[in-house]
């Protein structure tokens, strides 16, 4: 008697193709025994497949025919799904093209595909309540130093050296990408708006700076102020830091203000 675990051991094996499933397991059906093996063997290696294209679409194109097969073959042998929900199963597509030539010497690749992962993250993020601008009028100037700022669960901030966004772009508008290389600004941020719409904007050094204070470290004002300071004159630095907050507001990213 063949344990229940062990036939489906041996049945997964074969459909990653690593050990041949007996014929002499297998009812008998309309088809004979190894075509229907092949055919669900086929079958899984064809949805893990659509998973990934349907995750990382711009990237199936950027790679062409033959690099997106390579890639898939790889990663599939090295990353077989272990769970029911396909959500997660491209979770380390940015990590593995990192580490795999031919994929590896071109750093826009694997930046390419932790842009797309983001894009899904702030899609399928938490909903939260917004906070208005007009909610700082509550507290006075000398509470300013000590106020923390809570963000929606959608925000994150994806840090990059490649162009692999504008590669992005241009393959989403259906125009020929531009070589890989340096990117025009240094991050980007990305959030889901009251609309449910996913958004994103470059973001410049000093924000850099200052949401890699508040949103990263959950830093008070006082702290983004003192970081700001590195690069701004300490005179210019209080506007730039309302200035910064305000634009936040703006975008809808903000959740909650927090007092000590």
């Amino acid at each position: 008697m063949i344990r229940l675990e062990s036939l489906q051991g041996r049945f997964i094996d074969h459909l990653r193709r690593k050990a041949d499933f007996p014929s002499a397991w297998c009812a008998q059906g309309t088809v004979d025994s190894e075509t229907g093996l092949a055919i669900y063997a086929n079958a899984y290696t064809a949805r893990l497949r659509e998973a990934l294209e349907a995750d990382h679409p711009c990237l199936a194109r950027y790679l062409g025919d033959e690099l997106w097969s390579r890639f898939c073959a790889g990663y599939i042998e090295q990353h077989p799904s272990r769970v029911r929900s396909l959500r997660g199963f491209g979770a380390q597509v940015p990590h593995w093209l990192a580490r795999n030539p031919p994929f590896s010497q071109h750093l826009e690749v694997a930046a390419l595909a932790a842009f797309e992962r983001e894009l899904m993250d702030v899609f399928d993020a938490a909903d939260a309540p917004r906070m208005d601008w007009s909610a700082m009028q509550e507290f006075e100037h000398p509470d300013w130093p000590h106020l923390r700022f809570g963000f929606h669960p959608s925000t994150r901030l994806l840090v990059t050296e490649t162009n692999a966004v504008e590669i992005w772009r241009a393959l989403k508008d259906e125009s020929d990408p531009p070589p890989g290389g340096a990117s025009a600004a240094p991050a980007r941020l990305l959030w889901r708006d009251a609309e449910r719409i996913s958004r994103f904007r470059p973001v410049q050094a000093e924000e850099l700076l200052a949401l890699r204070a508040c949103l990263l470290e959950r830093a008070d004002f006082a702290t983004l102020c003192e970081r700001l300071a590195a690069l701004r004159a300490p005179d210019q630095v209080p506007a730039l830091a309302v200035e910064l907050l305000r634009q936040w507001f703006d975008d809808g990213i903000i959740q909650a203000i927090r007092t000590p």
